[in-house]
């Protein structure tokens, strides 16, 4: 009986599903794709000051192969909305890394409007890691500095938008919107690191978005009954919202009405102001019909639309009060109970796809 092990959090959750039930298995090791360290270092080296756009695993790497250099840098800037994740992986920045306050619209005006960092003079280096998003296609280095050091970014981005239909690896008005977001970032270097397998496949040096895309594994399948979607572990699954938004490029792997089992811990809770609205009994039609933005507001609809087309079970760190009595969501306790379920709602001889690290790749049917 094949046993799989999924990633929770930082650890990983044993799934077993026997042979005649599994399907295809999206597994990519590293490659041997060159990832140029020595590139990333002398770009470091030249910036007054380096922004870490995220804390996936992949990002925290290529830190951890310069960070002798970032911390002997007198007077370098180092900024991250997480600074204590960042530190605890990377001893070498322990004390050096600081968070900024998020800049405050003028006059409650539509404009974006930059965190001072961003503008000031001197070289800027700007380094995450690349997933696939259902609103901007996919988010990178680019979008990522725009989503946490840009007033009022999400909202131009979402804005831009006609609809809110899910189009994971397709480049989207939002993607537009947020590049055009960072041409107003002077002295500005975007370094995307490409994942698999956890860790960092390469580094794209202000790439456009197809050669990001571009870099992600592809695996084929055919559809199936039932599908298992691994959010990533630490660094993807922290929050609802991060696993919501990685559902959609693997969606392809499982028909319409089949069966879901999204793993993600959410240890950090909902991870949107409209996700904890939903939970709450705060979020309106003026909201939901997006005639008020709200941060989020996009992942009501892909979540109303996730429960609309397919059966979904959720596996995760959060109350039940959340997940099942105010999103509607079906919960098991565990992992063994999940699969169990799972595998009685695709029958005897209904195939189930798998995907570990739904960040990583695109599903696409073969």
């Amino acid at each position: 009986m094949p046993e799989l092990w999924i990633p929770y959090g930082g650890v990983e959750t044993l799934v077993t599903i026997q042979a005649e039930n599994l399907g295809s298995v999206s597994e990519h090791p590293l490659d041997g794709a060159a990832m140029d360290l020595e590139r990333v270092a002398e770009l470091a080296k030249g910036s007054a000051s380096v922004f870490v756009c995220d804390a996936a695993p992949a990002t925290l790497e290529v830190l951890k192969g310069i960070a002798p250099l970032l911390a002997g840098a007198p007077g370098l800037g180092i900024y991250s909305p997480a600074p204590k994740r960042v530190e605890g992986s990377v001893p070498d920045l322990k004390g050096k890394v600081t968070t900024l306050p998020p800049p405050i619209p003028a006059g409650g005006g539509e404009e974006p409007v930059y965190a001072t960092e961003l503008t000031s003079a001197g070289a800027k280096l700007f380094v995450g890691t690349a997933r696939p998003d259902p609103l901007f296609g996919l988010v990178d280095a680019r979008v990522e500095a725009c989503l946490w050091w840009v007033a009022g970014a999400r909202a131009t981005a979402a804005r831009s938008r006609k609809d809110m239909e899910p189009t994971p690896f397709q480049k989207t008005a939002a993607y537009d919107a947020a590049e055009g977001i960072t041409r107003g970032i002077p002295g500005s270097k975007f370094l995307t690191v490409v994942p698999r397998g956890g860790k960092p496949r390469t580094v794209l040096e202000d790439a456009p978005f197809d050669a990001v895309k571009n870099s992600f594994a592809k695996t084929q399948m055919q559809q199936g009954k039932g599908i298992v979607i691994g959010a990533g572990g630490r660094g993807y699954d922290d929050t609802l919202s991060s696993a919501l938004r990685g559902v959609w490029n693997v969606i392809e792997g499982v028909r319409k009405s089949g069966s879901i089992l999204l793993i993600a811990e959410c240890s950090e809770g909902m991870g949107s102001t409209a996700l904890e609205m939903m939970v709450t009994g705060r979020l309106g039609e003026w909201e939901r019909r997006r005639e008020r933005y709200v941060d989020g507001i996009e992942e009501a609809h892909y979540l109303s639309r996730l429960k609309d087309e397919y059966d979904v079970l959720l596996l995760s760190g959060l109350p039940d009060t959340y997940a099942r009595s105010k999103l509607g969501l079906a919960t098991a306790r565990g992992s063994g109970e999940a699969v169990g379920r799972l595998l009685n709602k695709v029958g005897r001889s209904g195939k189930v796809n798998v995907v570990p690290r739904s960040p990583e790749c695109q599903v696409e049917l073969g």
